[in-house]
């Protein structure tokens, strides 16, 4: 005589539910003691950085019980470990995208600003020449475009010199 499905899941969760307590004891008792033994300090980076694992063995876990199966466990552990793998691949683009050297992020803001405001002068010289209101001289016309090249170099550098 086979048992049924919902028999073999309840007789599992039934053994993985002690286990569970006795490996959060566990854990619990073994951070306080490597957290004394190291003057172990959970900065908020540690804690950003430990974050996402927890999430996704937490997230697996609970899927697993939701559905009162561990395949299905099993499975939102590996969907999950890829999502967070491509929210920390975002994490650092951003941070990589919106950070100088020196960390300074107002710095390109107000770069940004420069640029926007020598190419809006630039543009302004060359939009009465455009309407065929004035003539344009070589001199000018090659002081704008230095303005504007160099703007486009800041926003492109495949167009840096």
């Amino acid at each position: 005589m086979q048992p049924s499905a919902s028999s073999l899941v309840t007789n599992i969760q039934g053994r993985i539910r002690p286990f569970a307590t006795r490996m959060h004891q566990w854990i619990t008792c073994m951070a306080k003691k490597a957290k004394k033994a190291m003057g172990f300090d959970l900065s908020a980076k540690w804690t950003h950085h430990a974050l996402p694992p927890v999430a996704v063995l937490a997230g697996a876990i609970a899927f697993g019980f939701w559905w009162n199966n561990i395949n299905a466990g099993v499975f939102a552990c590996f969907a999950l470990f890829f999502l967070a793998g491509i929210y920390n691949a975002l994490r650092q683009i951003v941070a990589t995208l919106s950070s100088e050297p020196d960390g300074n992020t107002s710095s390109i803001a107000n770069r940004s600003q420069q640029n926007l405001d020598a190419s809006a002068r630039a543009i302004e010289h060359l939009r009465p020449w455009v309407e065929d209101q004035t003539s344009l001289t070589e001199e000018s016309a090659k002081a704008c475009c230095a303005i504007l090249l160099d703007t486009l170099a800041t926003l492109h550098p495949k167009f840096a010199k």
